[in-house]
């Protein structure tokens, strides 16, 4: 399927494969527009549901009811801009810990100095967290 996104390889794209189909979650993490989002869409995309925590009455629903949000938006599932709702790590912690032996279920984007201390909290052993460099 064509999602018009544009075919721009990136070098990080052998290992972000790597981890998907070795740990249960993937943070990739990056500046704003240096191109997480797209990267995942055309890698993913196909099989993986997307959801965009951006818009602010999604990001109501996913903090007000994480274990709500994540049954609408069942694995695999792209959530970007997860920094929007860090309550839902402990939610997707439980996910995978129910089956734990899946990989790829969660590919998430967001923030670095917003996601670091909460995936090492909530998500230790069970993601990979790879920084994707903008394209210069």
């Amino acid at each position: 399927m064509d999602y018009g996104i544009p075919n721009i390889e990136r070098s990080l794209e052998p290992v972000l494969q790597t981890a998907a189909s070795e740990f249960p979650a993937v943070v990739l993490t990056g500046p704003r527009q240096s191109g997480k989002t797209t990267l995942l869409q055309r890698l993913f995309g196909t099989h993986h549901r997307y959801v965009s925590l951006e818009p602010p009455y999604i990001r109501v629903a996913a903090q007000e009811d994480p274990r709500m949000f994540l049954e609408l938006h069942p694995p695999p599932v792209i959530l970007d801009e997860v920094q929007y709702a860090p309550g839902l790590f402990p939610y997707i912690k439980e996910k995978i810990d129910a089956n734990r032996d899946e990989t790829g279920q969660f590919l998430l984007t967001g923030s670095q100095n917003l996601l670091s201390e909460r995936v090492t909290e909530s998500l230790a052993g069970r993601a990979a967290m790879l920084r994707l460099c903008p394209l210069s």
